[in-house]
């Protein structure tokens, strides 16, 4: 059974290949500097879903979109849009955590830095790597797992898990006036 969590990201996309039953994590960074444009986004699409088929995970965790990400929020957007249409078409569950969520999944605080989150990844995991990308798709893996297994030995991981899954639905902004 294996699970994977991908960081986009349109220079280098970070993938995580987490084989649960073996308890192994394969990273990779899918590099893409010289190409631009739709030749970029039809590379990246093609890499990324080659990786996913040759898998074939039975659920994929997605980095939500950094809205920080000056200039390129657009960009993003498309590749982000590109990989759940082909997860759609292949059938391959998604879920989608956000930056905040996934920091505080891995080191226990939504405002740790990018060092933080990769020794976290190395301390917890035992996934030694200098690259954030790999770092983010590892923990996006490892959330993919205890999504499914709902077993950790991190208090912070459960704590988290609990919560994306038990997401409040928004409030009504209407009264009732009358019923028929």
């Amino acid at each position: 059974m294996s699970v994977i969590g991908i960081d986009q990201s349109l220079r280098a996309t970070g993938l995580c290949i987490n084989n649960v039953t073996e308890g192994r994590l394969t990273g990779l960074v899918l590099e893409e500097k010289k190409l631009v444009g739709a030749a970029r986004l039809s590379s990246l699409r093609r890499r990324i879903m080659d990786t996913v088929r040759a898998y074939m995970p039975i659920l994929i965790a997605v980095e939500g979109y950094s809205y920080d990400s000056t200039n390129r929020l657009a960009a993003l957007g498309e590749l982000g849009g590109i990989i759940r249409v082909e997860l759609q078409d292949l059938q391959i569950p998604l879920i989608v955590v956000s930056p905040l969520t996934l920091k505080q999944f891995v080191t226990g605080s939504g405002a740790a830095s990018k060092k933080k989150v990769i020794k976290f990844v190395k301390e917890r995991y035992g996934y030694e790597t200098d690259n954030d990308n790999i770092a983010d798709a590892v923990g996006l893996a490892k959330f993919a797992e205890i999504y499914i297994t709902r077993t950790s030995q991190y208090r912070s991981e459960l704590s988290v898990m609990k919560k994306f899954v038990t997401k409040k639905k928004p409030k009504k902004r209407y009264k009732k006036v009358f019923s028929l």
